[in-house]
C-alpha cells in the first residue's frame, strides 16, 4: 500500500454511453492527491524534491541556448504493454495497438492533424517534443519480443488483483497495463498514470493504467478513428513526465507550476469544443492543451510544458530509459534520428494515399525506405527512378515516415496511408 501513496491516480471520468455526444462528468484527481499525500508524508516529499530538482534544472539549463528545446535531443522510450483479457474480450490486436502508439507519437511531434489549426492566442507558444515511444524488441532476459505481452486473466481484464507482478524494469522500459477497464470492472474511468518517483520504479511500480478499449482504434475499441479521445494516452504520458493539469489550483498559487499555461479555475470537461474564450481567470483560457480535461479539442503543448517535460526526462527514475545503452539491451537504438533528416527535399502524390503512392525526387536517391512512427523499417526500395511508385496495401492504416537516402544525407516526409 505504501508504494501507491507516491502516485497520483489521474481519472479521466466519462460516461460511455454518451461518448459520443462530448458529455463528460467530473474527475477525481485532484481529491486523490490530497488523499495520497495527506495519508503518507514521503509522497509529499518525494513530489516536492522532484519539483525543487526540476525548476533548478530550467533554470540552469535555461542559459545555455536550446538545451530544453523539445527539439534539441530525440528521447526514444522502449515500451511494453501489457494486455488482460478474458478469451477473446480485451484481446486487442496489434493493427489497434499500433494506433494507439500512433496517436501518441504524432501528439508528441507536433504531427497531429490539428497541429496548424490552434487559436492564434497561443499558436506562437505551442511545443513539441522529439520523443519516440518504440515497443521493445528485446525482453528482460534478452530474448525477442513484440512488446506486447497478453495474459488471459479475467480478473486482471478488470484490473482486479496486482498486475505489477507483470511489470519489466521501470528503468528500462515504460509499461503501459491494459486491462479492459481501471477501476474494478465495467466504469466510466478511462486511465490514470503514475508521476516519476524512484521509490515506484525500485519496486516496479510505475507506468500507466489505460483502458483497452479506449486505446486507439479497431474492432475492440469504442473510439472512431481521429477521435480526440484517443488522445487520452497523451495526456497520460504527460503525467508520467510530471506534467500537471493546467487548471491545478484555479486562478490562484503554483498552478501547474508552467509560466506559459494561463489560469483557469475548472477542468472544463463540461464545456464543448475549443473554449478558449472562458475567461474564468481573467485571460483567454488554452482549452486545445492535452492537459486540460477538453476531450474534445486535444491540439497542443506550450514551450513551457515541454520544457518540464525535458527536465523530468532528466530525473533518475527516467533517464535511464532513453540511455544508449538501455536502447540496445531493448531492441529500440536502430531508430532513425528524425531530428537529423532534412525534410521536404521530394513530393509524395496523394497524401494522404490508399493503395499506392508516387513519388518524385529531384535527385535519385540510393535507397527508400518506409517506417512507422517508431522509426522500424516496413519496406526498403533500392532500384529507384526520378518517379517511383511504392505499394502500400501490405501496410495498416496510420502514418509513416518515407526516408530518401543519399550519398552523404537523407530526407524524409510524412505519409498518411488511409
Amino acid at each position: 500500500m505504501r508504494y501507491l501513496l507516491s502516485i497520483i491516480l489521474l481519472v479521466l471520468l466519462v460516461f460511455n454511453g454518451l461518448l459520443a455526444q462530448n458529455d463528460y462528468s467530473p474527475c477525481s484527481y485532484e481529491a486523490s492527491l490530497e488523499r495520497l499525500l495527506i495519508a503518507d508524508p514521503n509522497a509529499q516529499a518525494t513530489q516536492e524534491a522532484n519539483e525543487a530538482w526540476m525548476q533548478n534544472f530550467i533554470r540552469e539549463q535555461g542559459h545555455h541556448g536550446n538545451v530544453l528545446s523539445g527539439r534539441n535531443t530525440t528521447y526514444t522510450i522502449p515500451v511494453v504493454l501489457h494486455i488482460f483479457h478474458d478469451g477473446e474480450e480485451g484481446r486487442i490486436d496489434m493493427e489497434q495497438i499500433q494506433s494507439g502508439l500512433d496517436v501518441l507519437n504524432q501528439d508528441m511531434q507536433g504531427w497531429n492533424d490539428d497541429w496548424n489549426d490552434i487559436d492564434p492566442a497561443f499558436d506562437s507558444i505551442k511545443g513539441s517534443l522529439d520523443i519516440h515511444f518504440c515497443l521493445a524488441t528485446i525482453d528482460p532476459d534478452g530474448n525477442p519480443t513484440t512488446g506486447v505481452n497478453y495474459y488471459n486473466d479475467p480478473d486482471g481484464m478488470l484490473n482486479i488483483g496486482d498486475l505489477f507482478i507483470h511489470a519489466w524494469d521501470n528503468y528500462k522500459y515504460l509499461n503501459i497495463y491494459l486491462p479492459k477497464y481501471v477501476f474494478n470492472g465495467p466504469s466510466d474511468f478511462t486511465a490514470y498514470a503514475y508521476l516519476p518517483s524512484t521509490a515506484n520504479s525500485d519496486q516496479n511500480r510505475d507506468g500507466i493504467f489505460y483502458s483497452s478499449i479506449r486505446w486507439g482504434y479497431g474492432e475492440q475499441s469504442e473510439l472512431e478513428p481521429g477521435q480526440e479521445w484517443g488522445s487520452v494516452i497523451t495526456h497520460e504520458v504527460g503525467h508520467w513526465l510530471n506534467l500537471q493539469h493546467t487548471f491545478r489550483g484555479g486562478c490562484s498559487g503554483s498552478g501547474d507550476y508552467v509560466d506559459d499555461t494561463p489560469p483557469t479555475t475548472g477542468s472544463g470537461i463540461e464545456l464543448e469544443g475549443c473554449y478558449n474564450n472562458d475567461f474564468s481567470c481573467g485571460v483567454a483560457t488554452n482549452g486545445e492543451n492535452y492537459m486540460d480535461y477538453n476531450h474534445d479539442c486535444k491540439k497542443m503543448f506550450t514551450q513551457g510544458q515541454v520544457e518540464r517535460m525535458v527536465a523530468a526526462l532528466h530525473l533518475p527514475s527516467r533517464m535511464p530509459l532513453w540511455s544508449e545503452e538501455n536502447l540496445m539491451a531493448t531492441g529500440c537504438a536502430d531508430l532513425v534520428n528524425i531530428e537529423n533528416l532534412t525534410l521536404g527535399e521530394f513530393q509524395v502524390f496523394p497524401n494522404p494515399a490508399a493503395d499506392r503512392v508516387e513519388l518524385r525526387f529531384t535527385e535519385v536517391p540510393q535507397i527508400l525506405i518506409v517506417r512507422n512512427l517508431h522509426g522500424q523499417e516496413l519496406q526498403r526500395i533500392t532500384q529507384l527512378s526520378s518517379q517511383q511508385f511504392v505499394d502500400l496495401q501490405t501496410i495498416p492504416a496510420g502514418v509513416y515516415l518515407l526516408e530518401a537516402r543519399y550519398e552523404q544525407r537523407r530526407s524524409t516526409t510524412r505519409l498518411v496511408k488511409q
